[in-house]
C-alpha cells in the first residue's frame, strides 16, 4: 500500500512521521529495546534523481528508561512535524523554504535574516561601523547553537532570546550597550520587511556605565612626545599635529581627500554623521596648522588622494582609523625613548584622543568671552551643536568655571 504524502511548499512532500520500534506500545519495563528513532521520507522534486524514494529524515536516540524513551519519542515526533510543516525546513538542503517573494521573509533563520538586514543597511554605515555590526552578528551566530537557538526563525525571536544571547557573551557594559544598539538597528529594518511584528531588543535595558575621568595629556608632556615623534616617526608626528590643531576626529580626517581642502581660505570639508545622515561641513585650519597641511598636500599625486593612507601618507585607499590607537600605543605608550630636557624618561599613559581634549581646553581658555553672542571658540572648532557637547571634550571647563567661587562673597 502506497504511503500517504503530505504536501509542503515548493512542490515538496513528506510521509507520516513514525516511531521505531513500531511495537514500542507492547514493551514492558523489564523488556524493551534501548535504541529508537523517528523517521519520515522527504520528497523534493529538485532531488528526485538522487532520492527517488525520498530522503530518509531520521533522528536517533537511546536510553535505559522506558517511560523516558516514550516521552522523548513523542516530543521528537512533534518537533519534526513542526519543523517540516510550520517552519518549512528542508532536511536535504538544511535550509528553510518559502513560497514568498523577496529576500527577507518571516521564515528565515534568524541569524541569516540579521545578515541580510546588515547587507541592506551597510551602504549607509561607515566602514568601521559596518565592521563592528558585522562582528556583533558573527558573535550571535557563534553562540546561538550553544543556547539551543539553532532552529530559531526570525519571526519567532522574542526579547528573552536576545537577552540571553547578550548576557551569555560576558561583554563589558560598554560593548553590551553597543551590541544592543547594533541589533536594535538590524531588527528595525526587519520590521519594515514584515519579518517580525515588533523589535525584540527594544525592551532590553542598557547597562549603567560609570564614566571615568579622562586623563588629559599636559602641554609639557605633549611637547616632548612631539619632539620624539618628529625625530623617529615623522609621518605620525605630522598627522598628530594636524589632528591636534583640528579639534576633529580621526574618522573624519581619514575621509579627507586633496579635493576637499582649500588651503588659501584655511578650510577643509569633512563628511560627518549627524543622527542618521551624513552631511558635509566646513572646518577651519588654524594658522599653526597651515604648514603641516601644505606639506601633506604637496605629497598628493591626484585630487582624489586621501591625505592619510598607507603609512599616513597620501594614497588612493582609505584606512581604518583604529590604527592610530595602535600606533600611539606602540610608538608612544610603550616607548622608553621619550625624555624630558634633563634626560628623564617620560611615561605616557594618556590616550591619543586626549590631544583633542587638551586642544579644546586651550581654545576655550584663550577665548572665554566672545565679542558677539555666538558659539564658543572650542564649540565652533569641533563643530558641536551645543556647548554641552563641547563640555564633554573641554574637560577643564568645570574647574575654570568654579575658580571664581573661591573668592565669592555672600552679602
Amino acid at each position: 500500500m502506497r504511503k500517504l504524502l503530505i504536501n509542503l511548499v515548493n512542490g515538496c512532500s513528506r510521509t507520516e512521521v513514525f516511531i521505531s520500534p513500531k511495537n514500542y506500545h507492547t514493551f514492558t519495563k523489564s523488556k524493551f529495546e534501548k535504541n529508537w528513532f523517528i523517521e519520515c521520507r522527504f520528497h523534493d522534486p529538485a532531488y528526485i534523481d538522487k532520492y527517488p524514494k525520498g530522503f530518509q529524515y531520521r533522528k536517533k536516540f537511546s536510553g535505559n528508561d522506558l517511560p523516558e524513551l516514550k516521552l522523548t519519542a513523542k516530543i521528537f515526533k512533534e518537533e519534526m512535524e513542526k519543523m517540516l510543516d510550520e517552519k518549512k525546513f528542508n532536511p536535504i538542503t538544511k535550509s528553510y523554504m518559502t513560497n514568498r517573494a523577496g529576500i527577507l521573509h518571516p521564515y528565515m533563520p534568524f541569524v541569516e535574516a540579521l545578515e541580510e538586514s546588515l547587507e541592506k543597511l551597510k551602504s549607509g554605515y561607515s566602514k568601521s561601523h559596518a565592521y563592528e555590526v558585522d562582528r556583533c552578528v558573527k558573535h550571535v551566530k557563534k553562540i546561538k547553537d550553544k543556547l539551543g537557538f539553532e532552529n530559531l526563525l526570525i519571526n519567532e525571536v522574542r526579547t528573552w532570546h536576545i537577552k540571553n544571547i547578550l548576557e551569555s557573551q560576558n561583554l563589558t557594559d560598554s560593548v553590551y550597550n553597543k551590541s544592543r544598539s547594533y541589533l536594535m538597528g538590524l531588527f528595525s529594518e526587519l520590521i519594515e520587511f514584515g519579518c517580525c511584528e515588533y523589535n525584540p531588543v527594544r525592551d532590553i535595558s542598557r547597562k549603567v556605565i560609570v564614566k571615568n575621568i579622562r586623563k588629559v595629556i599636559t602641554d609639557e608632556k605633549l611637547k616632548h612626545v612631539f619632539y620624539y615623534l618628529r625625530d623617529k616617526h615623522y609621518n605620525f608626528f605630522r598627522y598628530g599635529k594636524i589632528f591636534f590643531y583640528s579639534g576633529g576626529r580621526t574618522a573624519e580626517l581619514f575621509r579627507v581627500q586633496k579635493k576637499h581642502v582649500d588651503l588659501e581660505n584655511q578650510e577643509y570639508q569633512v563628511l560627518i554623521k549627524k543622527g542618521k545622515q551624513y552631511v558635509w561641513e566646513k572646518k577651519i585650519i588654524i594658522p599653526d596648522a597651515v604648514h603641516y597641511w601644505r606639506e601633506i598636500l604637496q605629497l598628493c599625486k591626484t585630487e582624489d588622494d586621501f591625505l592619510f593612507s598607507n603609512k599616513l601618507c597620501p594614497g588612493i585607499n582609505s584606512i581604518n582609523p583604529k590604527q592610530i590607537t595602535r600606533r600611539w600605543s606602540k610608538y608612544v605608550k610603550k616607548s622608553k625613548e621619550i625624555k624630558d630636557d634633563e634626560g628623564n624618561v617620560i611615561i605616557v599613559t594618556e590616550d591619543f584622543y586626549s590631544l583633542k581634549h587638551l586642544f579644546l581646553d586651550k581654545v576655550e581658555e584663550q577665548v572665554q568671552v566672545p565679542i558677539i553672542p555666538i558659539a564658543g571658540a572650542a564649540q565652533r572648532m569641533a563643530n558641536h551643536k551645543t556647548p554641552e557637547t563641547t563640555g564633554i571634550y573641554a574637560t577643564g571647563r568645570k574647574s575654570r568655571k568654579n575658580e571664581d567661587l573661591k573668592t565669592l562673597r555672600v552679602v
